[in-house]
């Protein structure tokens, strides 16, 4: 009794500190959770990325020729780059982009040459999340940066000059890209951007003006792009594992109590119905309906090997054991074994279930009292299953049912070693569908040694 006070405490205890977690915590959690779906909205396989902006050469140019609005502190602003791209999600942390960029550069004020030029360029750039690296992922942020770089590859070409020695002829030119990206998120799968990019030419002749370049400077270009955008998410809605600390402290809280509850479930199982838990239970096969002590062994003052209840019962409607004789004579003996044999004195059970039914105990008690009366017969116990089900699970559910007959009878006092149980495995001789014909092959019977 102890033991159980000590559980039911435990039970409350657990109760009770989840409870008032839940009221003091309620909103918050809550908050968390709706934040967290919020969060994860955009977390898709793919985004498209569209963006428009400046793109300005630093060097090389050549003398005369600038872009630079000396007027102007920073100068003016000029829409001169286009970009379209295709982003793919590998990881919260991790991503790859593609982009297609057309940037077109000229003078900015009259002081410089005039020029015109046009350039095409394609990346390939591997995206990290510096949410995730900074561990700056709050669940309920709609904000997110990233940090992209690769490789690129572009064409520039004079569009017009005052000196156009090489007119309409491209140059292939190839470097690295390295660019931070801020994002916003304002709706379900949309994103609105700032993309901040420097590119390095390492194979780059002409000056961003389109003339040669000076040899000092040969080989080398450098440009800088400002663009805003957009970006929209499509394809396989990906979830990703909370790195919120206090979310996965909680989730880890959460983990603890479930195992800690699942621990007592299994503890509060009991496999024999007798109202004892299995972890207080030294006897967890005692027959049902049949009275236990606190340990879950069934009572049994007198010692005789049977217990009391079930001797009480069995005395009040047949008789003692030792006033019960039921082989009086041969004749009697022969039909008694013949009703054996033949599988008349049957234990029946439910679907699924090892446990004799309520209709049953007749059963035993003539099968124990036979064995009782004959100390020198010795019986093989056959159990069998429907047909309906799978082979081996049934093969098994058979065994069960023999195997707990016989515990039932060697608690009644029959020595273990008369008894043998076996598995007969499915009983397929009447139709799987007649369920009144199923109840009569779902069974123990018995063999006489």
């Amino acid at each position: 009794m102890k033991s159980k006070l000590n559980l039911v405490i435990i039970l409350l205890s657990l109760n009770s500190t989840f409870g008032q977690n839940s009221e003091q915590t309620g909103e918050v959690e809550t908050k968390k959770i709706k934040d967290s779906t919020i969060s994860n909205l955009n977390n898709y396989r793919w985004r498209f990325e569209m963006s428009i902006g400046e793109s300005k050469g630093i060097v090389p140019f050549s003398e005369s020729f600038f872009s630079t609005n000396n007027n102007k502190k920073f100068g003016n602003i000029d829409i001169n780059s286009y970009t379209l791209g295709v982003h793919y999600t590998y990881s919260n942390s991790i991503g790859f982009k593609s982009t297609l960029a057309f940037d077109r550069f000229r003078e900015k004020e009259n002081k410089s040459k005039s020029f015109e030029t046009a350039q095409f360029r394609l990346s390939l750039e591997t995206v990290l999340n510096l949410n995730s690296y900074l561990k700056f992922n709050s669940e309920d942020s709609r904000f997110k940066i990233l940090l992209h770089s690769g490789i690129v590859l572009s064409t520039l070409q004079k569009i017009t000059s005052e000196n156009n020695p090489v007119a309409g002829r491209r140059e292939l030119n190839g470097g690295v890209i390295l660019g931070l990206t801020p994002m916003y998120r304002i709706t379900k799968q949309g994103f609105v951007h700032l993309d901040l990019s420097t590119i390095h030419n390492f194979r780059q002749h002409y000056t961003w003006d389109g003339t040669y370049s000076n040899p000092n400077n040969n080989l080398y270009g450098h440009m800088l792009n400002a663009s805003l955008g957009f970006s929209y998410s499509f394809g396989k809605q990906l979830k990703w594992k909370s790195e919120n600390k206090e979310i996965v402290d909680l989730e880890n809280k959460n983990k603890n109590l479930e195992k800690r509850i699942e621990d007592i479930e299994i503890k509060m199982n009991d496999t024999d119905k007798d109202g004892v838990a299995d972890y207080l239970d030294s006897e967890n096969n005692s027959v049902a309906g049949v009275a236990v002590d606190s340990r879950g062994v069934m009572v049994d003052i007198n010692k005789n090997g049977v217990p009391d209840e079930l001797e009480r019962y069995l005395e009040k409607k047949y008789g003692s054991l030792e006033s019960t004789n039921l082989s009086k004579d041969k004749e009697s003996a022969d039909f008694f074994r013949r009703s054996i044999e033949e599988g008349y004195v049957s234990i029946l059970f439910d679907i699924d279930s090892a446990t004799p039914n309520s209709i049953s105990y007749d059963g035993i008690y003539f099968i124990l009292n036979f064995l009782k009366q004959n100390p020198s017969s010795n019986l093989t116990i056959i159990g069998y299953a429907d047909a309906k089900g799978d082979l081996e699970y049934n093969k098994k559910l058979a065994l069960a049912r023999a195997t707990n007959v016989k515990n039932i009878l060697v608690k009644s006092g029959i020595e273990t070693n008369r008894l043998k149980a076996i598995s007969g495995g499915m009983d397929d001789t009447v139709d799987i569908n007649a369920i009144e014909a199923r109840k009569l092959v779902r069974r123990v019977i018995f063999k006489i040694n």
